[in-house]
């Protein structure tokens, strides 16, 4: 009974449609076992594990840990859309500072976003095949421009194609910055000294200034 059990557990997934269903229930066990775990615990033996399959089929749909966690990192850029999607549909045209705020508690709310996006060039895409980086650049990209259109709503001043700009800025800021606002527990006993504590980043206080900076440099100078 118990190997009946096991071979329908492990039974291959063969048509297109249920190869889409398998590897979104593996993605979404991966989701869940990050919020439990860093992105450097996260093993492929547990995702197996809880995924139901065993550790040579999650090679069938992922060539390794780097091309798993990048895949969630777009996941997490998509439910980011959505969420400003939501947000923004709120604020009035124009409305840049709603905006800004918008964004920065959307960041803000996605601590794994953050985190992902902070290890994409200088550890995940350093171990990844050139078919899997163009795959994942090709999704990023449509949800870049699909954050452009959500910002150049709003903000219909400022051009799509700086709008654009404005939300790879964005990304690439909250990317460098991510490390320095979560510091080991060295760090942040030496940042603790009164002479150091203005080396410590605030994550929102800092992302809000600099989104401020950016989008009053793109808006038109009017005359007069």
């Amino acid at each position: 009974m118990l190997r009946l059990r096991m071979r329908h557990r492990f039974q291959r997934a063969r048509k297109p449609e249920e190869k889409g269903v398998r590897r979104q229930a593996i993605l979404k066990a991966a989701r869940k076992l990050l919020g439990e775990v860093g992105t450097s615990e996260l093993s492929l033996s547990e995702l197996a594990r809880r995924s139901g399959v065993s550790k040579a089929n999650v090679y069938r749909y992922f060539e390794s840990r780097e091309d798993v966690l990048l895949r969630l990192w777009i996941e997490e850029v998509r439910e980011l859309g959505e969420r400003l999607e939501g947000a923004f549909a709120k604020l009035a045209p124009g409305d840049a500072n709603g905006v800004i705020a918008a964004v920065v508690a959307g960041f803000a709310t996605q601590p794994k976003l953050c985190e992902l996006m902070s290890i994409a060039s200088p550890v995940l895409e350093r171990h990844l095949s050139a078919h899997a980086i163009v795959s994942a650049k090709q999704n990023l990209a449509t949800l870049t421009a699909h954050l452009a259109g959500l910002l150049h709503a709003r903000i219909p001043e400022i051009p799509i194609e700086d709008c654009a700009w404005l939300a790879g800025a964005a990304s690439t800021w909250v990317a460098g910055i991510w490390p320095a606002v979560n510091p080991p527990p060295a760090v942040v006993e030496a940042l603790s000294r009164p002479e150091l504590a203005a080396m410590q980043p605030a994550f929102e206080r800092d992302f809000t200034r600099l989104l401020s900076v950016l989008v009053k440099g793109l808006l038109p100078r009017r005359q007069g």
